[in-house]
């Protein structure tokens, strides 16, 4: 099944790594994104201590996840990241875990868990699935110009 058959598949990998995108600036990137909402900035130990590529020492688990170390200031993202639209996204789906973690770090331990697991997915689903817009991606710079079905280049008025 092809949701949307005749459309060109959307990859922006090859023009982020024209742009010297890196791990750190996918993670900055997405930090960014939430800050712009009015959302917290990554606290210090998550740049100090997430695993954000794959080390070279050892054997580890590499799908993706979210950490809340429940001292209400250690929240880390474990990840083997590699530089593509596909990991771009999974690092804002894992980011929104960790924005979630923060607006309530401040609450009893007993709260500070999602109303059920999948309450928490879809909150980073829903950070995932609006990052892929290409509208957003043109305002990153990851897109170089959007085209509409109407063919004029305009939003779409409904």
């Amino acid at each position: 099944m092809v949701p949307f058959p005749g459309k060109p598949f959307l990859d922006v990998t090859d023009q982020m790594v024209r742009q010297g995108y890196n791990v750190t600036r996918m993670f900055r990137v997405a930090e960014e994104f939430f800050t712009s909402l009015g959302l917290k900035e990554m606290p210090t130990e998550f740049w100090e201590k997430s695993m954000l590529v794959k080390p070279a020492d050892r054997e580890v688990v590499c799908h993706a996840s979210a950490w809340d170390f429940y001292n209400r200031k250690d929240f880390r993202i474990k990840q083997c990241t590699t530089v593509t639209m596909e990991q771009l996204f999974t690092v804002h789906h894992e980011m929104g875990h960790i924005q979630y973690y923060l607006q309530y770090k401040d609450q009893p331990v007993d709260y500070r868990h999602g109303a059920n697991p999948g309450f928490h997915e879809a909150i980073g689903d829903v950070m995932s699935l609006s990052v892929s817009t290409p509208k957003h991606l043109r305002e990153i710079n990851l897109l170089d110009s959007l085209t509409y079905d109407n063919g004029n280049n305009q939003i779409p008025s409904h």
